[in-house]
């Protein structure tokens, strides 16, 4: 393997069929390959945040009877960690590695990420370049990658907006990025992921430093 040190052995985990084999597959192989690129990439992301940011190692989700589709290597600013602050991600599901910008609903308990979403929704909308490649994944089923979203819409950002009112069983949120398949993984440095997250850093830096 070259290059980000991830390739076909460490994606071919998520065909295993029983959960418990794979959970413990994904934990013993991917996730903490994860965690080394995340290590190298700490330092940069904390520049293109334009603040500290800390590394952390997401929690697999486990349910009964189904195999986790996801790991995570998240970063975020300040002590409260991932489950409650916006923070940068790097994921890998069963065909793709992925950039992402996210924030659980519990991250925005009196609105004020909401409020900031909406206020910029139309220059968020004049981006264009950095989010040409935009993709929401609230709520995806993990099977088909979700449509290439209607960035340059301001009608998509409100709705982005919206989506963190809806909080209950870990529901809506923001969860916003790019992917690449994993055919590519092998090929890709952590020079193309920071330039991946620079693209974000306006979206990052504005749920980030909402007040």
């Amino acid at each position: 393997m070259a290059g980000l040190g991830i390739g076909p052995d460490e994606f071919a985990i998520f065909r295993i069929v029983d959960p418990d084999e794979r959970a413990q597959a994904l934990e013993g192989a991917l996730l903490p390959a994860l965690g080394r690129i995340g290590d190298g990439l700490v330092a940069g992301l904390s520049r293109v945040a334009g603040m500290p940011l800390a590394k952390q190692e997401g929690r697999l989700q486990r349910r009964k009877g189904a195999a986790p589709e996801e790991v995570f290597v998240a970063f975020s600013a300040g002590d409260k960690g991932y489950l409650k602050a916006p923070y940068l991600a790097l994921a890998a599901t069963r065909g793709h590695l992925h950039a992402r910008v996210a924030a659980r609903p519990a991250a925005d308990r009196e609105g004020a990420i909401r409020r900031a979403i909406t206020r910029e929704a139309p220059n968020l909308a004049r981006k264009g370049k950095p989010f040409r490649k935009l993709r929401s994944y609230v709520d995806w089923d993990h099977e088909e990658l979700p449509e290439i979203a209607p960035a340059h819409s301001t009608a998509f950002w409100e709705e982005v907006a919206e989506a963190l009112a809806v909080d209950g069983a870990g529901v809506g949120g923001v969860d916003l990025g790019i992917a690449w398949p994993a055919e590519e993984a092998r090929s890709l440095a952590l020079g193309d992921l920071l330039g991946a997250f620079r693209d974000l850093a306006a979206l990052y830096k504005l749920i980030a430093n909402a007040k």
